[in-house]
């Protein structure tokens, strides 16, 4: 069993290949990662109001990984953000269940205490493994180059191209995935298609 902090990206990649060969081997867009969870994973999708609110947690899913726990105000009002959220909970599913299972949390009450006890660079792993398996598995590399060759050639900009050269027919792209232009915008830049200079981040969250 290997811990959070012993996982390689590679070891996230390949957890996320067999996801799509074992789910959804077409490729074909939008990867639909609600209907794999609940019917090939068989996973419950619980809606709990207020779970942002009163538990500062937007999801979770539970320590017998049959359950994916979601606050329900996001989950009517922010699709693409949902379908990335299901598939970092799926992630958790495929990258840390033995972890998990042994030292994870019973339930929500003791998610709250458990995530404040855990050690913060542990925690980080944990989550950037699932955001980048996540991301893996809704934006398919193969599949995510093919669609950005066609959209550099229509939009007559160079690849790889600097954030300020996005069109604003952007998000459109995004929409083809069913995702946030940010979620694609932080693929294309881990795949080296697109530059975002250092301190870019920070600065959108500010303004």
């Amino acid at each position: 069993m290997k811990t959070p902090s012993n996982i390689t990206l590679q070891d996230v990649k390949n957890q996320a290949n067999l996801f799509l060969e074992s789910y959804h081997s077409s490729l074909t867009l939008p990867v639909p990662i609600e209907d794999i969870a609940e019917l090939k994973l068989e996973l419950k999708i619980i809606l709990i109001s207020g779970l942002i609110k009163n538990f500062g947690v937007n999801a979770f899913i539970n320590q017998n990984f049959d359950s994916i726990v979601i606050d329900e105000g996001m989950y009517t009002k922010q699709p693409e953000r949902i379908r990335f959220t299901i598939a970092e909970e799926i992630g958790h599913l495929f990258l840390h269940k033995d972890w998990y299972s042994k030292d994870g949390p019973k339930g929500l009450e003791e998610y709250i205490t458990w995530q404040e006890k855990l050690d913060t660079k542990l925690f980080d792993y944990i989550e950037r493994q699932a955001r980048t398996f996540a991301s893996m598995v809704l934006m398919p590399e193969k599949v995510l180059k093919e669609k950005w060759d066609q959209f550099v050639i229509q939009n007559r900009i160079p690849t790889p191209c600097s954030v300020f050269d996005l069109p604003d027919t952007f998000p459109e792209l995004a929409q083809e995935f069913e995702v946030t232009a940010d979620s694609l915008l932080v693929r294309l830049s881990f795949l080296k298609l697109v530059i975002v200079p250092d301190g870019f981040w920070k600065k959108i969250k500010r303004g």
